[in-house]
């Protein structure tokens, strides 16, 4: 194996992420990361920085640095950690970094608005999922399919993309800035907790791309997740799925996806009659309902209540789950699709038993990128780091699917911890060597090494093994506690 440098390397190329994403031209879907989608994001938004010839920082540079940071945990995802990398690379093609003080990145990180990076992260969900369809996978195939990739691959067909809908929250830093911004839980004494942000996020049901995502405070007005969702209905396009839990399933979001064409699957609420007397009874489990205009909410202009349709016709769906030693349990989902030919109901039963995928993901932008608690002092730059490790994360599945595309797997079989750790071990040392044909390799087989069950119906109690180490809640704020601590003295 070859450990030439790269010999055309310009701080100010963003082909430093192709070679640390371990990209070929002989790989499928090299072009969606492609220099220029990064270029025209940071022209767009008039970001130039750098340009001397003798500067370490670039907007290329940065960004990379700032993406290695969202791989590690603790220490290593520290800017220090950042900054040492970038020396590294230097170092390694020959330049001399004359310090390793984070003073200058962090002055560079601010440079870049969180727009960009959100921008970018968008286009490379989009153009992956574009893709998706039967180019890629045959369904008449020797390839083992799984019965998740059949139903995402007859939604394309039928022309909509099927999205997964949820929410979450994050915390941040404990800074006057960020508690200004996003307070923390007002049940809370004040100097105790955290800012947080509640977030509510659009991914793929097949590839697990993040579309976009939309973020506020953890409480206030207009900060709910229905309140949060109407900033992402322009990313919803005519034929559209959008599979949602029950929270979600109101009249005024139904009414606000009919009128693009967007079909939904949400659970039907709790507090709507899954058998009304008025009903339509098309066979043993399903029935046409019609919904009635409900008054108007308060946070609705008359303007947009006289806009609203005066009644809803949707298909309620009774759903079976049915595991081992453990009695049926029963729920009605909510459907606009109302022709059962093109939409019969074990199709759509299958698309919201799915949802549950939406739940892994979250998982693994919480956890496994270590998102849950932001370090950014200030809320620019929680955003900033918000949006780069979503980034990170649809970097990730852009790997997976790469590799899927070739051996014809189904991209939720794959391990995105794995992924992960791969990209990780290679962001440096891809970047000064180049991809050689060995780590191509490498990188393509890895993604599918391992295959993640499916797992239905496991049980596992919710409790650790080991004991964490006893130490009391604070109740007061640390100053205070400083104040005690010294008088005691």
């Amino acid at each position: 194996m070859s450990f030439t440098p790269p010999t055309a390397f310009h701080a100010s190329s963003f082909s430093i992420f192709k070679r640390s994403l371990m990209q070929t031209d002989a790989l499928p879907l090299n072009d969606v990361v492609d220099d220029s989608l990064f270029e025209e994001a940071f022209q767009e938004h008039g970001i130039d920085f750098g340009g001397d010839d003798d500067a370490v920082y670039t907007p290329a540079i940065t960004l990379w640095a700032l993406i290695s940071q969202t791989f590690f945990a603790k220490e290593q995802r520290s800017c220090k950690a950042a900054v040492l990398r970038v020396a590294s690379l230097w170092a390694a093609l020959g330049r001399t970094v004359c310090g390793t003080n984070t003073g200058a990145y962090c002055r560079a990180r601010r440079k870049i608005p969180f727009e960009v990076v959100r921008d970018i992260t968008r286009h490379i969900a989009n153009d992956t999922e574009a893709s998706v369809g039967h180019d890629f996978i045959d369904e008449d195939s020797d390839v083992n399919l799984s019965p998740r990739v059949v139903e995402e691959v007859r939604a394309q067909s039928i022309g909509g993309r099927v999205l997964l809908l949820d929410g979450f929250t994050i915390t941040a830093a404990d800074t006057p800035e960020n508690q200004d911004e996003y307070p923390q839980n007002p049940v809370q004494k004040e100097g105790v907790g955290f800012p947080i942000l509640r977030c509510v996020t659009l991914i793929s049901l097949y590839t697990g791309m993040l579309f976009d995502l939309a973020c506020g405070p953890y409480c206030g007005k207009e900060t709910g997740e229905t309140a949060l969702m109407r900033k992402l209905h322009d990313v919803l396009q005519p034929g559209d799925i959008l599979v949602a839990d029950c929270y979600l399933c109101t009249y005024w979001l139904i009414a606000a996806c009919r009128q693009p064409g967007v079909y939904i699957v949400m659970k039907n609420h709790h507090k709507r009659d899954d058998h009304p007397a008025d009903a339509i009874r098309l066979c043993g489990s399903e029935r046409l309902v019609t919904w009635t205009l409900p008054p108007r909410p308060s946070w609705m202009s008359h303007e947009e209540y006289k806009q609203q349709p005066s009644t809803l016709e949707l298909r309620l769906v009774d759903v079976n789950v049915k595991h081992n030693g453990f009695r049926p349990n029963r729920f009605t989902v909510a459907t606009t699709m109302i022709d059962d030919t093109p939409f019969p109901g074990d199709w759509i039963r299958s698309i919201y038993e799915s949802r549950w995928l939406v739940e892994l993901d979250i998982r693994a932008i919480k956890c496994s990128l270590n998102m849950d608690i932001l370090r950014a002092k200030t809320p620019d730059m929680v955003r900033t780091e918000l949006w780069s490790c979503l980034l990170a994360y649809n970097l990730i599945r852009l790997k997976m699917f790469q590799s899927c595309v070739v051996s014809g797997r189904d991209p939720r079989s794959q391990s995105f911890t794995t992924t992960m750790q791969l990209l990780a071990t290679n962001w440096l040392l891809c970047a000064v060597i180049g991809v050689t044909s060995e780590l191509a390799a490498l990188a393509q087989s890895v993604p599918i090494s391992q295959q993640v069950g499916h797992r239905d119906g496991r049980t596992e109690p919710r409790v650790n093994k080991r004991r964490p180490k006893v130490l009391a809640l604070m109740q007061k704020p640390r100053h205070k506690l400083r104040q005690e601590l010294n008088a005691a003295a």
